[in-house]
């Protein structure tokens, strides 16, 4: 019996063959990274040319374009490629120019590249004011467990409301100690006060769900939370939706993948590149608080 499976063993061992599949190749397309927002300071537009699937190397970058955002009040903000991070555009305020993003404006992005000229526009949104960070004393979940995460500690909740008016779309970001939690995980989107367009939310408190997604860990005493909460478009919102879908679409019943939606266009018709990414415009709001364990609240949802 030990030789018959002996035998059985080198005859499928015998049968193996590799098999290399064709993918399919990548159209190359440029690709767009930028969110500017009304924060003060330099912003930037990240120019990327896209992979082959199995392209395992550094993505590279588009250099040496034109890359020039105006408003809809005649504004023109000039971004330059920097010398230290090729394929990164970077706009600085200067005494001239002192503030790019202003809510309710319209923003129309032109990257030239070559021949080809890609176009995109944004309105910036109003967003909520962040009303205050609480916290609670917690045990760590399954979730929140993990190789250097603490065990016992602290799980925080941000409030604010929805602005009255629907269809109002949202993204959060969180932060612990200045680090953003960034994983696609962390991709954290939402219409009105609830995840998705659910009837009947509009104006009221980000609901619970929401609230309590600023925890992927537990925090511990004089930790620093920071949430940032960001207006995006419907469109924006649409795009992050399908983004997020392919990032975790992976295991044993995943589906095809699907196109990403953008919003770049390129404006030379005899060109076959095409644009990808989105250029989205974002007002923001944030809160940053300190744990203070005899702040703790003893009672919290």
């Amino acid at each position: 019996m030990r030789y018959f499976i002996l035998f059985i063993s080198l005859f499928l061992m015998s049968c193996e063959e590799v098999v290399t599949l064709d993918s399919p190749q990548s159209n190359h397309y440029l690709v767009v990274e930028a969110t500017l927002t009304n924060l003060p300071g330099p912003q930037k537009i990240v120019l990327t040319r896209s992979q082959d699937y199995f392209d395992n190397s550094s993505v590279p970058p588009i250099q040496g374009a034109e890359v020039l955002v105006r408003d809809d009040a005649s504004h023109e903000f000039r971004f330059t490629e920097s010398v230290d991070n090729p394929g990164t555009y970077v706009w600085v305020p200067s005494v001239s120019n002192p503030q790019l993003g202003q809510v309710g404006r319209n923003y129309q992005l032109n990257v030239k590249v070559g021949n080809d000229v890609f176009v995109a526009s944004e309105t910036m949104n109003p967003v909520p004011p962040i009303d205050s960070i609480a916290y609670k004393a917690a045990t760590a979940n399954p979730r929140q467990s993990g190789e250097g995460k603490p065990k016992e500690g602290f799980e925080a909740r941000w409030f604010a409301n929805d602005l009255k008016g629907e269809g109002s779309s949202y993204r959060l970001k969180f932060y612990k100690n200045g680090v953003l939690f960034n994983t696609p995980s962390n991709l954290l989107i939402f219409y009105d006060s609830a995840l998705q367009k659910v009837a009947g939310t509009d104006g009221l408190m980000f609901n619970l769900p929401i609230r309590s997604a600023i925890n992927p860990e537990l925090y511990v005493a004089n930790d620093k939370v920071k949430v940032e909460l960001y207006s995006i478009s419907i469109d924006h919102f649409s795009f992050y939706s399908q983004a997020r879908l392919e990032l975790n679409n992976a295991g044993l019943f995943s589906r095809p993948a699907a196109n990403i939606p953008t919003n770049i266009k390129n404006t030379n018709p005899s060109s076959s590149l095409q644009g990808a990414g989105w250029f989205g415009v974002s007002a923001v709001s944030s809160l940053e608080t300190t744990i203070d364990p005899a702040k703790a609240r003893k009672n919290m949802p």
